[in-house]
């Protein structure tokens, strides 16, 4: 058994990383078209959009995140997830 201890996951998640496993995740998803009339590369552009822009306030300043996903943005949970699964996936599939 295996256990990890993830420490500021959402800050920590690289912009390029989280772009390219969504991108891979849609890329294989096969009932994305029943689920949305959007194409992936609107999707991704959406995303990055997203990614680039996370502003928030604190102390009476506004501020911009700038590495990884924003605490408390919708996105960042989802994007975690994907990145969390690449990550199991790649444990599980190396180990003796």
């Amino acid at each position: 058994m295996v256990s990890f201890d993830l420490k500021s996951l959402f800050t920590s998640i690289p912009e390029d990383l989280a772009l390219t496993i969504t991108n891979e995740r849609l890329q294989e998803y096969q009932d994305l078209a029943g689920r949305t009339n959007m194409s992936i590369s609107n999707i991704m552009k959406l995303l990055e959009f997203v990614l680039n822009h996370n502003y928030f306030w604190h102390d009476t300043t506004h501020n911009k995140e700038i590495f990884g996903c924003a605490m408390g943005s919708p996105i960042s949970p989802v994007v975690a997830y994907l990145i969390i699964e690449e990550i199991e996936e790649t444990a599980i599939a190396t180990a003796p």
